[in-house]
């Protein structure tokens, strides 16, 4: 059976590596060590079978398959976000 290592820290990591446009400076706002988010994008990659960023001059850049995994993870991040809202009243 297959099982995912997903989390919810690593959603949040790959939306800010795009939103930043590089790991350097998405580590700089997450107050991490560039090296684990490059780790985290490689174990994302792994678990999904698929490039997310494109290496270019002007940084990195989601792939298709990026695109496709960054829109569903802020869906998945809304509804995260929704849901302990919503248990917290």
């Amino acid at each position: 059976m297959w099982e995912s290592s997903m989390n919810e820290k690593e959603l949040r990591y790959m939306k800010y590596i795009a939103e930043a446009g590089s790991i350097q400076k998405a580590a700089v706002l997450l107050e991490k060590n560039p090296s684990s988010l490059s780790r985290a994008v490689h174990r994302v990659e792994e678990d999904m079978d698929i490039i997310l960023f494109k290496r270019t001059p002007e940084g990195l850049r989601p792939t298709p398959e990026g695109e496709v995994y960054l829109q569903a993870a802020g869906e998945i991040l809304a509804m995260y976000d929704e849901l302990k809202q919503d248990a917290a009243k």
